[in-house]
């Protein structure tokens, strides 16, 4: 397996992301995004990681994460992502991976890049057509970004 090439480093922004084994969907009910969701608040507290920007998308998902603290922002990734694929394969009677490889992670060190990540990550469902403005996809948090939302 590669090893990953992003040092974790405290203080630091993040881009994780990853999609669906064959570009294939990762969430088949509303219950799934949900379940996701609510690992990430969980998990998100546990780990000292502030979720700045996130959209799930059909079959993928973005993250941007800062860390606050001294566990690796990537542990929010893999903790909530494992649980969920054991979850979903078991609701559903499947084996095997969900995702084509390990989450991807970039580190942010611009701010202009941290400014165009947000916009990139809260559009994504207007850009594949899902919705007509940001604030109608309900599995991203731009509304709470803008204060229209308590999560």
């Amino acid at each position: 397996m590669a090893r990953r090439t992003v040092n974790f480093t405290e203080g630091s922004f993040y881009h994780v992301y990853n999609r669906g084994v064959g570009r294939q969907g990762i969430f088949i009910t509303q219950d799934n995004y949900e379940f996701v969701l609510r690992k990430v608040a969980l998990y998100s507290q546990e780990l000292a990681v502030k979720v700045v920007a996130s959209c799930l998308m059909p079959n993928h998902y973005h993250f941007l994460l800062h860390q606050a603290g001294p566990n690796p922002a990537g542990l929010l990734a893999q903790r909530v992502f494992n649980s969920y694929t054991k979850a979903l394969n078991k609701r559903y009677g499947r084996s095997g991976t969900l995702f084509e490889s390990p989450f991807k992670a970039k580190r942010v060190d611009k701010d202009e890049y941290l400014s165009h990540l947000c916009r990139y990550i809260h559009t994504n469902p207007v850009s594949a057509k899902l919705v007509p403005i940001p604030g109608q996809w309900a599995y991203s948090n731009y509304l709470e970004c803008v204060g229209k939302r308590k999560r």
